[in-house]
């Protein structure tokens, strides 16, 4: 059941939402990786005000032409049909990429923008069909304004409000996930949110890419370490080349078996472009967390089992507890060995995997007893500058539990780029629709 302060909150947050002038672009492989996850839900309401929803995305398609191949779709009460999607950021850029010119295009059913477009804006086919257009509601963050305002909320208001925002942020969470879980299967969604977690914030997307490329079927296999490794275009021959004795052990066996199927993978590899790997620290190095992610899949089905308990401890000791000959004793394949074994998805990895993957996925009345229960990672720049933001100043208190994060977080995205004067004003509306008793 979703609770009347997060119905309140989205509702508070809407007239921000469509705030487009605010919004950065985003790169449109995150926006297919994220929209294929079924992070921005399969019912849309189009243009011309009919209801459509996504039954199955179909075929990444990876050639020239839309986006997916051969989904299907159900418009209002009629029967589901076939045909392509095409998702660009602009509801013009139909027309401006020479879509409707274009007979790859004939066949697509359903076009999906971000950024709705000054004047109107048509799609049709070569020979002239309509095509229906819909909007996706994408949550991109913006660093709060540093001006001070004069008049900060008082700790009663304070905790209401982030008490709105955290429950609005869990109701999303769970409403990807279960958009997720009903297109790809509970599994390979899971499968999905664990690597977007252990991507953490710089490499979120990659990670997710790679998780969806290799499938979580080829990831569980014997060769899953080799395949995740390759689409994520990390056994390259100099790889291997600058190894010392003991990487160069590791990556044989990885490499003996991706050269005998890399031509039949060549068009999921990951551009070197796609990672960032500097300025981030060495146990988040990618190399590393993505050998997490292929001990995590060889051991799926222990996962699966500890999840069916819905005990979070119980979920928390098979994270706690991986480990990996070579990953547990390096950050990265060039780096030199560890002095001591180091774990492989730490207590701060853990939490955050349960935060964003594990209770999510739970029917939402317990994923909200559970969240409270958990303490919060070490408060990131973006709490705390939305704590000092909202109340004058940081708490330690107010910024220890998950839920209170969670909460600040998702008010740091839907206000951060107001200024300190708006962001109150916008608050306090928040303020007057909910109560401090339902805190």
């Amino acid at each position: 059941m979703i609770s009347p302060r997060s119905v309140q909150y989205a509702k508070a947050r809407e007239p921000l939402a469509l705030n487009e002038g605010a919004r950065k672009p985003l790169s449109e492989l995150e926006i297919q990786a994220r929209f294929f996850n079924g992070e921005f839900g399969t019912k849309f309401l189009t243009s011309d005000s009919a209801r459509v929803e996504i039954l199955h995305f179909g075929e990444w398609n990876r050639e020239a032409g839309p986006d997916f191949k051969a989904a299907t779709l159900r418009f209002d009460d009629s029967p589901p049909v076939r045909g392509d999607l095409e998702v660009d950021w602009n509801a013009r850029d139909w027309e401006r990429h020479g879509h409707a010119l274009n007979t790859a295009y004939e066949n697509v059913s359903l076009h999906l923008y971000i950024e709705e477009s000054g004047c109107a804006a048509f799609a049709r086919t070569p020979l002239n069909r309509a095509i229906p257009q819909a909007r996706l509601d994408i949550e991109i963050s913006n660093s709060p304004s540093t001006a001070k305002h004069d008049a900060p909320v008082n700790i009663e208001d304070a905790l209401s409000i982030i008490a709105a925002a955290a429950e609005f942020r869990l109701h999303r969470k769970h409403l990807a996930i279960t958009s997720a879980s009903v297109l790809h299967g509970s599994s390979a969604s899971l499968f999905h949110s664990l690597a977007g977690c252990l991507g953490y914030k710089n490499n979120t997307i990659p990670f997710l890419l790679a998780a969806q490329r290799s499938g979580l079927n080829r990831a569980c296999g014997v060769h899953g370490e080799s395949i995740l490794f390759g689409i994520a275009g990390f056994l390259e021959p100099r790889s291997f080349d600058n190894a010392d004795s003991t990487t160069r052990t590791y990556l044989k066996p990885l490499w003996d078996y991706w050269w005998t199927v890399r031509d039949s993978f060549s068009k999921l590899i990951l551009p070197t472009t796609s990672w960032k790997l500097s300025g981030i620290r060495p146990q988040n190095h990618p190399h590393r967390r993505l050998g997490a992610l292929a001990t995590i899949a060889s051991g799926f089905t222990l996962l699966r089992q500890a999840a069916a308990t819905t005990d979070m401890a119980c979920i928390a000791t098979f994270f706690n507890q991986l480990y990996h000959p070579y990953w547990s004793h390096h950050w990265n394949l060039l780096a030199e060995p560890l002095e001591r074994c180091v774990a492989l998805v730490g207590t701060d990895r853990t939490n955050d995997i349960l935060i964003n993957a594990v209770i999510p996925s739970l029917p939402i009345e317990q994923a909200l007893v559970e969240l409270k229960k958990i303490k919060g990672p070490f408060p990131s720049g973006r709490v705390r500058r939305t704590l000092e933001w909202l109340t004058g100043e940081f708490s330690s208190s107010l910024a220890a539990s998950a839920f209170n994060q969670q909460g600040l977080l998702q008010l740091y995205a839907d206000f951060g780029h107001l200024t300190a004067q708006e962001a109150l004003e916008r608050i306090r509306s928040i303020k007057s629709q909910t109560s401090p008793r339902d805190t």
